[in-house]
């Protein structure tokens, strides 16, 4: 650029590679157009970038296996990738409904047996324990039993919300995950979990009192969803029904819905989809809960049926009874 033309210094540049803003783009242009010194130079950096195009070079063959290969052992597919703080909301967001619910319960309600449970306050009891076990694992003391086992809850997942909502506790610390099969994850892993049970549990004493069911804000599907998609390639290989170098691709839909590409055993690298599973997010979540039969679960399955058949099948088994 000529002295006369300061301002346009570094400007005409990123013109030329479409890197200015639409009003400053348009100056630019104005000013190209009107000045022969400046038209000049943008034909030489024009130049310029046409002789870069010609001597690209394909990057080679083995760098994109690399890359991805690097960003899966940094953060395996399907595992959320939120702010703690989103974590320990969510969390608290769920606990503070349970409560709310509990609090309208009669005795009677206390007593009366739901699936999979002897009374809603055993379900509360199980949940507890489950609360405790992830207690334990951050280095908390037990909460000792009260005469009420919503007090008990209560008082364990709030000194959980209390750890966690410091900012100072580090969510990567290995801890032992809820479920039927012995399994570990993160910590932020496990908090996500608890947020899931609480929820579920508190659908299932709305179905024991006659209230509708609750769906969990989207936010709260997203971080389910994406917390049982994460377990899904070792749940498949524990369960004996892993496809080694398949592939599904989950596309749940509703407010926060989305896309995972979900390699069929451990290890492995996502690759072409075998089979595309569309399914509302919500839905999902439930599946992932064991609240959905696996064979009757509404969903659109495109490719290799039998894959989506063995997928939504394990997905079943990852909830935390």
């Amino acid at each position: 650029m000529s002295e006369e033309h300061p301002a346009m210094d570094g400007t005409l540049a990123a013109w030329m590679i479409d890197a200015c803003p639409p009003d400053e783009a348009s100056r630019v242009a104005d000013h190209v157009a009107s000045c022969p010194g400046c038209s000049a130079e943008a034909d030489r950096l024009r130049g310029g970038a046409a002789l870069l195009a010609a001597t690209l070079e394909p990057p080679p063959p083995p760098l994109r296996a690399a890359v991805l290969s690097a960003a899966f052992r940094r953060r395996p597919p399907g595992t959320p990738a939120h702010q703690d703080g989103d974590l320990t909301a969510a969390y608290a967001g769920q606990v503070a409904r349970m409560n709310g619910l509990l609090a309208t319960l009669g005795a009677a309600t206390w007593r009366a047996p739901l699936p999979g449970y002897d009374s809603v306050e055993a379900l509360i009891v199980h949940l507890t324990r489950n609360d405790s076990m992830f207690a334990t694992d951050l280095g908390l003391a037990p909460v000792a039993a009260g005469a009420r086992p919503r007090d008990s809850w209560h008082e364990q997942a709030r000194a959980v919300l209390r750890d966690v909502s410091t900012g100072t506790r580090s969510l990567d610390a290995q801890v032992r995950l809820a479920g039927t099969s012995p399994a570990y994850g993160p910590a932020r892993a496990a908090l996500v979990q608890r947020t899931f049970e609480t929820w579920i549990h508190a659908d299932d004493i709305r179905m024991v009192v006659g209230r509708p069911a609750e769906p969990p804000p989207a936010a709260h599907q997203r971080l389910i969803a994406e917390l049982g998609i994460g377990l899904l390639p070792k749940a498949l290989r524990a369960a004996g029904r892993h496809h080694p170098r398949r592939t599904a691709r989950l596309v749940l839909t509703g407010p926060a819905g989305g896309e995972w590409t979900v390699p069929l055993a451990p290890g492995d690298e996502p690759g072409r989809p075998d089979v595309t599973i569309t399914a509302a997010m919500e839905e999902f979540c439930r599946l992932l809960a064991n609240r959905r039969v696996p064979a009757a679960f509404p969903h659109r399955a495109v490719g290799d049926r039998a894959l989506a058949a063995d997928l939504l099948a394990v997905a079943a088994t990852l909830g935390c009874d």
